[in-house]
């Protein structure tokens, strides 16, 4: 039978509301995703314990570590939870294996079942032989194997990691997530992992949570995130521009014809191909559409072409960033251009443009410059 992690919490922390429910498989990896400040460490200290919901239930394999209604609450030192903090909170004074053995003696465990515990975890975490070794002299990558090895070392059920890359600098990180990638799939634990890095929650995530103020506004796999985005964050995070509005009417070829929410005059208008997302009938007119467009599927034109571009918006040049391709020395590129749509609601953000860089050196373009911005009804995709 498969052990499932069932959680659903409600709480206010201050001014700060945190309401939402999941669950999670056996062996499988849940990533929460979202800014600072949406309530993905919170989720965490919950789950361990080390703080309560007012509101909630938190179980694991159909044993209940936390319960409003029936008053449970199992204390944290009781819970079968391994947990990651976000700066390791290693002991600098102390060696590699007496900082991973640190929670046994807590038990009061027996020295022989310790270090047997120790060694255990030490090799699941590929730091065999660092035993005498201070945190001091070990590199960014093998503190943060030291502190997952603390963690095994309770033999824990579910692991809990928090943020467990952001302490590293930029190299060490990549080499580090490729190693604690093979770390779990080794181990084939439940994890939770927290983070607010994109390519982190893809290479990590079998299941994506994306928290935004307190809730779950999406979740889904790595496709779900990539193909069908639901808030301006995560498109942002993918790279696309996001639209949120409702169908208005249907072409005679299919296309469908979006306005956007919040528009004063209804005048801004979006064709878009619908999606094929799996659902057995064509959406209702009235009904809440999504549409992103990819910046290269965009063409920027001084002065209105002569084709009938289905989109076709005037706008304003807020920013031109040059980006290259290829490595330093490269000369090939592109370039980014943000453009303020007129007419677009003020809570939608600038339309994002990347074109050739012959394109941009044509154009001359520039900050402020007025632009229309072109793309086909097939390169914008609608779903609900």
């Amino acid at each position: 039978m498969t052990s499932l992690l069932r959680v659903a919490l409600d709480t206010y922390l201050n001014s700060f509301h945190l309401s939402l429910s999941f669950s999670a498989e056996e062996g499988r990896t849940t990533v929460l995703l979202g800014e600072s400040g949406a309530g993905k460490s919170t989720v965490l200290r919950l789950l361990a314990g080390l703080q309560h919901p007012q509101q909630g239930h938190i179980s694991l394999d159909n044993i209940i570590y936390f319960d409003s209604e029936q008053k449970i609450t199992v204390p944290p030192q009781e819970r079968p939870f391994g947990y990651v903090f976000q700066d390791y909170v290693l002991f600098p004074h102390l060696s590699v294996f007496e900082n991973v053995a640190f929670g046994l003696r807590a038990q009061r465990l027996p020295g022989r079942l310790i270090h047997s515990r120790v060694g255990e975890a030490l090799e699941r975490v590929h730091l065999v032989g660092y035993d005498s070794r201070k945190p001091a002299q070990l590199s960014g990558g093998q503190q943060q194997r030291v502190a997952v090895a603390r963690a095994l070392a309770l033999q824990p059920q579910l692991l809990l990691l928090d943020e467990p890359l952001s302490a590293l600098d930029v190299q060490t990180r990549r080499e580090v997530r490729q190693e604690l990638q093979h770390i779990l799939a080794e181990l084939h634990m439940t994890t939770i992992l927290v983070t607010h890095q994109y390519l982190e929650a893809l290479l990590f995530g079998n299941s994506i949570l994306v928290l935004d103020d307190g809730r779950i506004i999406q979740q889904g796999d790595q496709r779900d995130l990539l193909e069908y985005p639901r808030s301006s964050y995560v498109a942002e995070l993918i790279g696309v521009n996001f639209f949120r509005g409702r169908i208005m009417r249907y072409e005679a070829d299919g296309t469908c014809v979006v306005a956007l929410q919040n528009s004063d005059d209804r005048s801004f208008e979006i064709f878009a191909a619908l999606s094929e997302q799996g659902q057995e009938a064509v959406p209702d007119i009235g009904k809440e559409t999504y549409v992103v467009v990819h910046p290269h599927s965009i063409t920027l034109y001084q002065s209105p072409p002569d084709a009938s571009a289905r989109n076709l918006f005037p706008g304003t040049i807020t920013q031109v960033l040059r980006l290259r391709s290829g490595g330093p020395q490269s000369r090939e590129g592109y370039v980014r251009v943000s453009i303020a749509l007129d007419g677009l609601p003020d809570e939608f953000p600038p339309l994002t443009a990347e074109i050739t860089e012959a394109s941009a050196t044509r154009l001359r373009l520039q900050q402020q410059q007025r632009v229309y911005a072109a793309f086909k009804a097939t390169e914008a995709s609608a779903y609900i």
